[in-house]
């Protein structure tokens, strides 16, 4: 196995399974909870985030779930080639064809009842399609406000990483998303709220 990635809440390794390039991601153990919450606190997010990669799935492209081991809190996931959208947006016309690709990926997520909760281009891959990955924070939600919510997170990335071009590729993603009027008023609630408490 080959480590291509240690954060914070998982480790990602590649691997085979049955033969075939896979992703292993093990959530690795907090050692400042109580050992019983944190097996219980992993493998719920576990097999919420296997949950919702099938359900996704349904609508985007999203890697297959190969296998899950829930006592040693790892999710094997089919192996994805393709670069994160992250590194590849300063390319010649791929600010539009992909923003717009991602408003549309993220459209089709929240109209099956989906939000990711941690929309970045890093977790989107291209490879001549768009594929969306790690859902380990997503869940069930049809509430306007949480679909909001996900929008405004994944703006101000926007804004954040990608200050040269961010104009651009919001007005893209927002072109492919063709948001209804009471998001765009919700989100505008939540950016005010959100400066009012600074």
């Amino acid at each position: 196995m080959k480590l291509l990635y240690r954060g914070a809440e998982a480790e990602l390794w590649k691997t085979k399974f049955l033969g075939i390039s896979a992703i292993l991601k093990r959530r690795v153990r907090k050692k400042y909870r109580i050992k019983e919450l944190d097996d219980k606190i992993r493998s719920t997010r576990l097999k919420n985030e296997a949950k919702m990669l099938r359900k996704a799935r349904k609508a985007i492209n999203t890697p297959h779930v190969l296998d899950i081991n829930r006592l040693g809190n790892e999710i094997i996931l089919e192996y994805i080639p393709g670069e994160k959208v992250r590194d590849i947006l300063y390319q010649k016309k791929m600010v539009k064809k992909i923003g717009i690709q991602m408003g549309k990926t993220v459209k089709k997520l929240h109209n099956i009842g989906i939000v990711h909760n941690d929309l970045t281009t890093s977790n989107f891959l291209w490879n001549g399609k768009l594929w969306l990955i790690d859902f380990g924070l997503a869940k069930s939600s049809n509430r306007i406000e949480d679909r909001a919510t996900d929008l405004v997170v994944f703006k101000r990335m926007v804004f954040a990483s990608h200050w040269e071009i961010s104009k651009r590729l919001w007005k893209y993603f927002i072109e492919g998303y063709c948001p209804a009027t009471e998001i765009i008023t919700k989100m505008d609630e939540i950016e005010k709220r959100a400066k009012y408490m600074r």
